[in-house]
């Protein structure tokens, strides 16, 4: 081989190397407060097993409550999920209001499908969660709690433009048409909550 394919060579296996390190460290040690508080639209795609779901969804994480709206394609609701320091509380296309320990448990009531909401503010901003195991992948995936999670940031931004999620049921992927970092409130419970006060987990 001669001396100029050979440096070729090097040079593109160093050029390999570098975007997998690249790619991993894109991930970052998170914690609930390192996580900024966002206001996000977008589109979700979920498939179970093979069968298809889509929806648009918009997503407050403003400190301690999380409130996601998911909506038909058409644009009607098909329910509202708020989580706070209190627990979940959930308003159908109905106006039925029902209480639950976690928004897995109250999303695949409602939704037909968990969401793997616990953790997810923290992966779409491209935290791992500090205090559990968790493997970087070559290709720059994060693996953690029994999910692969792969995201795009926005150019020039952590942000998240796609965030994808799969498992060994799911293939779940959100794309943010909207994303735009608030101030936590100071508000620990849901508006659901506090205009429903005699629900409570």
């Amino acid at each position: 081989m001669s001396t100029a394919i050979l440096s070729l060579a090097l040079s593109a296996c160093s050029s390999l190397v570098s975007k997998k390190t690249t790619a991993a460290t894109d991930w970052q040690a998170g914690h609930e407060h390192t996580v900024s508080a966002f206001d996000s639209s977008g589109r979700l795609a979920i498939k179970d097993q093979g069968k298809g779901t889509y929806a648009n969804f918009s997503w407050q994480n403003l400190g301690t409550v999380q409130t996601i709206e998911v909506k038909t394609p058409l644009g009607n609701s098909v329910g509202v999920l708020c989580r706070d320091n209190i627990g979940v509380i959930a308003e159908d296309s109905k106006g039925h209001i029902t209480t639950a320990t976690s928004i897995e448990e109250l999303s695949q009531r409602m939704l037909g499908f968990a969401l793997p909401f616990d953790h997810l503010n923290q992966w779409v901003q491209g935290y791992w969660i500090a205090d559990e195991p968790y493997q970087l992948l070559p290709d720059g995936k994060l693996k953690q709690s029994g999910w692969i999670i792969q995201r795009q940031p926005q150019n020039g931004s952590r942000n998240p433009r796609i965030v994808q999620l799969n498992n060994a049921r799911f293939d779940i992927k959100l794309v943010f048409d909207e994303y735009t970092d608030t101030t936590s409130q100071t508000s620990s419970q849901c508006e659901l909550r506090q205009r429903h006060p005699d629900l409570s987990n």
